[in-house]
């Protein structure tokens, strides 16, 4: 299985926190700051998974989350939120959610995860 994954998230910090954590174990990386560009890049790549913030000023992440399905429906998506009651069942109406990470998660919440996933696949 190709390891690779698209973080997607306004915020550098968060983006930059991920890639780090994950590229250390031999993730291969891509980001983005927004909803459109996660959608051009979904377009040109085949991803693992996607780590998609709900919040975000271009496009709310649930809308992100669908079309990211619908284009690659074996993507394996896991939801960014800072807080405990956006985390409704479902997080994402009609679309299935491997996993989800609240705000501040860390280095080991995000490592956990993905190995939880690969250990699955």
């Amino acid at each position: 299985m190709h390891k690779k994954i698209l973080i997607v998230d306004d915020e550098d910090i968060v983006r930059n926190y991920a890639r780090r954590a994950l590229s250390s174990r031999g993730w291969a990386v891509s980001e983005a700051a927004d909803g459109t560009s996660a959608l051009a890049l979904i377009e040109k790549e085949d991803f693992t998974a996607v780590i998609c913030d709900l919040k975000m000023p271009d496009m709310r992440g649930e809308e992100v989350i669908k079309k990211i399905k619908a284009r690659r429906p074996a993507v394996k998506i896991i939801v960014v939120t800072g807080s405990f009651s956006k985390l409704a069942n479902p997080i994402v109406p009609g679309v299935e959610v491997y996993g989800f990470l609240i705000k501040p998660f860390g280095i080991n919440e995000i490592r956990d995860i993905m190995e939880k996933m690969l250990k699955e696949e």
